[in-house]
C-alpha cells in the first residue's frame, strides 16, 4: 500500500491496535523476507500472542466472510503455507483486515480451514465512555 490514502488507512490501523496494548512493527515492503508471511505489520500482546496483519481497500462492495475467501484467495494460501510450517507454535495469528469508508475496518482471522470474522475493535476501552455519556 503505497498511495497517501493507503498510508492513512495504515496509521488508523496501528492507532487501534496500539490502543488495545498491541507492539506493532511494520514490515518494510522492499525485501521482502520469503520466511514471513504475506503482512503489513507484525503486532504483539506480550509474548504469547503475535498477529500477522495484511491490510486490504475495498471501495463499496459489502464485505463478508466468502466474498473474502475468494477474492483475497492468493494472501489466504500464502498465510495457511506459513502457518503449516508453524504448526507446533501458539498465539500466531494471521489476519486480513478490510478497510472501507462505508464500514471501517472489518477483521478476518485465517485460519487452517476456514477464514472468520473476528469482532470489530473500537478505540473506545470499554470503561471509558463515549463523548457525551451515555444514555
Amino acid at each position: 500500500m503505497t498511495s497517501r490514502r493507503s498510508t492513512l488507512i495504515e496509521q488508523g490501523a496501528k492507532e487501534l491496535l496500539h490502543a488495545h496494548g498491541f507492539t506493532v512493527r511494520v514490515i518494510p515492503p522492499v525485501g521482502f523476507d520469503k520466511r514471513l508471511p504475506p503482512a503489513h505489520f507484525v503486532a504483539s500482546h506480550g509474548p504469547d500472542e503475535i498477529r500477522y496483519i495484511k491490510i486490504r481497500k475495498i471501495s463499496h462492495l459489502p464485505i463478508a466472510v466468502d466474498m473474502i475467501a475468494t477474492k483475497y484467495a492468493g494472501d489466504i494460501m500464502m498465510f495457511r503455507k506459513h502457518l503449516a510450517c508453524h504448526a507446533g507454535e501458539t498465539g500466531l495469528h494471521y489476519e486480513i483486515w478490510v478497510y472501507s469508508l462505508s464500514y471501517g475496518f472489518r477483521c478476518f482471522d485465517v485460519q487452517k480451514d476456514s477464514v472468520k470474522e473476528i469482532p470489530k475493535l473500537s478505540l473506545y476501552h470499554p470503561a471509558t465512555p463515549l463523548i457525551g455519556g451515555l444514555k
